[in-house]
């Protein structure tokens, strides 16, 4: 089958490469377990994974981890060759008794390596696939299940945004920012959203935030006090730490938090005392980190009813920025590297 594979270590553009790679089978998954680093092969005395479908693949979704995992810079190592892609829309071809109903179904899904959605086909696991919502295009379902899924888990399970609350969001017009402003609208939140530029600043407006600061145009501290005042923000939705997190800190309110989800700009120590003497909160947010197995369906099940609801309603929408052909996802993942992003990219692999 036709795949983008990585074999070396470097950026996508840099390294991947479009060849003819081994369909997945029954036999190469035999070698295979599921754990907290994904799938990977078997070790000594361990069982090879025993639910699993093969998905011909129509639209795939391209994000950070497409980038990490090939400069090696992913939280768990990732053994090359592997397909890249971790998010899709297909078309369930094959599967163990436990996913038949599967069968001959548009799911989104997520794609594990090695066989990844980079390809015309991939492999999907117990756990992250469900039908594809029928109101969603093909390109908005392959970028769909990943954002919403991470939104809810930073927004609504850790970081509890309630009807009312001021909420600032840190690099808001990324894919799963983008969603979780969705969200903490449909809770009912004042958003205050932060992006860099003007068309980044427009995106965000038209998921319906009224009040959005451009921080190449100005400081975001002093635009954030000057129109909602010092000491104002209920919660801070960060995905980007580094400097811009360290400085909008001291714009929260007594017993205010500070929703740590991302790391776009770095990681800088964080003292006890900021925490300690002002009365505010902490909050880590890494889906799938720290849980027992037995937990994690239950989280993603709740997740995905939860962002169905917002479907139905008319509260949510996948916001995809472009659409790109299988050939041109080398250079789509450089655009991501360099944040010349908006949402989500995706590209159609149905060859």
């Amino acid at each position: 089958m036709k795949a983008w594979v990585a074999r070396g270590e470097g950026f996508p553009h840099e390294i991947f490469e479009r060849e003819e790679f081994p369909e997945p089978t029954h036999e190469a998954m035999s070698r295979y377990c599921i754990d907290i680093e994904g799938l990977r092969p078997l070790r000594d005395g361990e069982e090879p994974i025993r639910e699993y479908a093969f998905m011909r693949v129509l639209c795939a979704g391209l994000a950070k981890p497409d980038i990490t995992m090939a400069t090696g810079e992913y939280p768990v190592p990732v053994l090359r060759p592997y397909v890249s892609g971790q998010e899709a829309v297909g078309v369930v071809e094959e599967a163990t008794p436990g996913l038949r109903h599967f069968v001959g179904k548009r799911v989104v899904a997520f794609t594990p390596q090695p066989f990844g959605s980079f390809a015309e086909r991939c492999v999907v696991i117990p756990s992250m696939i469900y039908e594809a919502p029928p109101s969603f295009s093909d390109e908005e379902a392959a970028a769909f299940l990943i954002p919403s899924h991470t939104a809810h888990h930073v927004v609504i399970r850790r970081g509890k945004v309630r009807a009312g609350e001021t909420v600032l969001i840190l690099g808001a017009a990324g894919g799963v920012p983008s969603s979780a402003v969705q969200i903490c609208l449909a809770e009912g939140a004042r958003v205050v959203a932060v992006a860099g530029g003007p068309e980044k600043v427009e995106f965000v407006r038209k998921l319906g935030v009224e009040l959005v600061i451009d921080h190449l145009a100005e400081d975001f501290v002093e635009a954030v006090i000057r129109e909602v005042g010092a000491h104002a923000i209920d919660a801070i939705v960060d995905f980007v730490q580094g400097e811009a997190g360290q400085r909008a800190r001291p714009l929260l309110r007594v017993e205010g938090r500070h929703i740590m989800a991302g790391h776009a700009g770095g990681l800088l120590p964080v003292h006890p005392n900021e925490f300690y003497l002002q009365n505010w909160t902490l909050i880590g947010c890494c889906v799938g980190s720290g849980y027992l197995p037995e937990q994690l369906p239950e989280n993603e099940n709740e997740a995905h009813a939860y962002v169905l609801d917002l479907i139905e309603r008319g509260l949510y929408r996948t916001p995809v920025s472009k659409t790109v052909s299988f050939d041109e996802i080398p250079a789509a993942l450089r655009d991501v590297t360099e944040r010349r992003v908006m949402g989500r990219i995706v590209a159609r692999v149905d060859l």
